[in-house]
């Protein structure tokens, strides 16, 4: 692997913002890009989450089925108020990213849960966020290396947590909710109840709508293993 030590928000703008090519050529596109900066909410770091041109870069430098991977601070709460990341996921879907979800993790080693956004360039690859454990698990067999101790390398992710990463917490909906015209939120309810909702048009025109993610099971077989190439900054 290669590491730089490079201002990474530079570095991504230098190679893939619109009308940009690649300033080396042995430069390829990622398969997934983890971005883990400091909370959307610190001034210091707005920049990262609200810039079109950074934004865009993150977008171009993806391959087609490309994931983007970004911790966005502490989980909410029922009782919290509006969506400080909103103005972020919206931008990831004005871009071009197909399909959003979201997951909260409480082993980051805070004090309290914290969320994650997991952003799709194409909608086709919810095939392997909703893969199920068995398919999970034969892949995490397949990528992990066996220790020398027989201890599993992983302590906090198996395939039983992948399928508590699948669908959003509650809470994720009611905060989605707020953000809307309670009408839209009871014209989908009304829709879910009625079994009446268009399964295509939700696929690709909602690339984060907690709502219809909690109530409509998104799943497709899986088409076997990946060879990808990540790039991940702290």
């Amino acid at each position: 692997a290669r590491v730089y030590f490079e201002d990474a928000f530079q570095w991504f703008i230098d190679r893939f913002a619109a009308g940009k090519r690649h300033a080396d050529p042995e430069e390829d596109f990622f398969d997934v890009i983890i971005m883990d900066a400091c909370d959307p909410t610190n001034d210091f770091v707005t920049k990262l989450y609200v810039d079109s041109t950074f934004v865009w870069s993150i977008y171009n430098g993806l391959s087609e089925s490309g994931v983007f991977v970004a911790q966005i601070g502490r989980s909410s709460s029922h009782t919290g108020g509006i969506d400080e990341t909103k103005m972020f996921k919206r931008m990831f879907e004005e871009v071009g990213f197909e399909s959003m979800h979201i997951y909260d993790e409480g082993h980051s080693g805070f004090y309290e849960p914290w969320s994650h956004l997991v952003a799709l360039k194409s909608a086709a690859s919810r095939k392997l966020w909703y893969r199920n454990s068995a398919q999970t698990e034969i892949e995490i067999q397949k990528r992990i290396s066996t220790t020398y101790s027989g201890k599993p390398a992983l302590l906090y992710f198996d395939a039983s947590v992948m399928s508590s990463y699948q669908l959003p917490d509650k809470v994720h909906e009611d905060v989605y909710c707020r953000l809307q015209e309670r009408r839209e939120c009871k014209a989908a309810w009304e829709m879910i109840k009625n079994h009446t909702i268009d399964v295509e048009i939700i696929n690709t025109g909602h690339a984060f709508n907690p709502l219809y993610e909690r109530n409509i099971l998104h799943y497709e077989p899986n088409e076997g293993s990946i060879q990808s190439r990540v790039f991940v900054w702290l």
